[in-house]
């Protein structure tokens, strides 16, 4: 059985379901991509404190405040478990009973569920309960291509133009998706190519702070157990996309040059693609700061943990010691929690 998380926090869907997963738990969020707004610091001696907003396509929750779980030990246990949890979440009770219930859904509804719209990439249209009527009776079994053996409903869906097959988790969420027979060709989403000659970048600071991302999600957030999920390989492609049109970048100060070294040296160590170069130049990058520098520590604390390198590390550890010991700003908090987080990953 699976029961249905609700947040209060409605941008931390994805964060709620990684930290559950790092602690073992089963745990679905229905995504969809979505063009989102993000500012960049904008570079330049007359920029201080300046951003730019542009817009980025990023996979995101499909729907807010709403992360899937499925049930260990009993329904009075995990209410417990959720409140002594830093993640405010707690278990959503049925809307549509007069009893006390909680909003569950069966493994085998979930499982077919998860199959469909995993696969379905940008095909996806999601619904409310109400919002489109099924007809008991008419459910179908695929036979053969992506979808084979995944049950379902062929119906029209108004403002599609073409059939859809329907599925749904009864009394929370339904999902379309094109039946046609170019969408059993589908798994070619899979695969992470990139083009033989790939533009430059056209802004420089937002490919940064995305490769940044992407790197540290899939390096340290994402459980082994789910990097076969369609969303992992998603991630990947972007990454290595992303990483490709900085690769001929420069900073043109130290401070710019080692945020955009540290950045492809996480790429190159989860790509696995010229590493020795990636490290070589943040190490060039890193001597370059000076020693107060916090971009050095964090620098250089990434460099320790994924080179294994115990006698840096020591030095990172010494410099986070006098840190904790004065009145901290908000970006050694920032550093503080990176240094936490990956305290428990490290192993020489």
């Amino acid at each position: 059985m699976w029961y249905v998380i609700g947040s209060l926090n409605r941008q931390n869907e994805l964060k709620i379901r990684d930290a559950l997963r790092l602690d073992g738990k089963d745990c679905f969020v229905p995504l969809r991509y979505e063009l989102v707004k993000v500012k960049d610091k904008v570079s330049g001696k007359k920029a201080h404190k300046k951003t730019q907003e542009r817009k980025e396509r990023q996979l995101v929750p499909a729907i807010p405040g709403m992360v899937f779980i499925k049930e260990f030990d009993s329904v009075d246990k995990m209410k417990d478990y959720f409140l002594h949890r830093k993640e405010r979440v707690f278990l959503k009770k049925s809307t549509f009973t007069n009893k006390e219930d909680y909003l569950s859904v069966t493994d085998h509804d979930m499982e077919n569920f998860m199959a469909i719209t995993e696969k379905a990439g940008e095909r996806i249209t999601y619904y409310e309960p109400g919002e489109i009527q099924l007809r008991p009776g008419d459910r179908i079994r695929v036979n053969g291509g992506l979808y084979d053996g995944r049950e379902g409903i062929i119906m029209r869906v108004k403002g599609k133009r073409r059939k859809q097959l329907v599925v749904s988790i009864p009394g929370v969420l339904i999902a379309s998706v094109e039946m046609e027979p170019d969408l059993v060709e589908l798994t070619s989403a899979l695969s992470i190519e990139v083009p033989e000659k790939p533009a430059k970048s056209k802004n420089v600071e937002g490919d940064k702070q995305l490769v940044m991302r992407l790197a540290k999600r899939l390096l340290f957030e994402i459980p082994e157990a789910f990097q076969h999920e369609k969303e992992y390989y998603l991630l990947l492609s972007e990454l290595k996309r992303a990483t490709f049109r900085l690769q001929s970048m420069r900073g043109y100060v130290s401070s710019q040059e080692a945020e955009l070294a540290l950045a492809l040296y996480l790429a190159a160590f989860k790509l696995q693609q010229n590493q020795e170069a990636a490290e070589a130049r943040l190490r060039k990058a890193i001597d370059r700061l000076q020693d107060t520098s916090l971009l050095k520590v964090r620098a250089q604390m990434y460099l320790a943990v994924l080179s294994k390198d115990e006698k840096l590390f020591a030095l990172v550890q010494e410099r986070i010691n006098a840190i904790k010991a004065q009145k901290l700003s908000m970006k050694q908090k920032l550093l503080l929690e990176d240094f936490e987080s990956l305290s428990p990953k490290i192993v020489f």
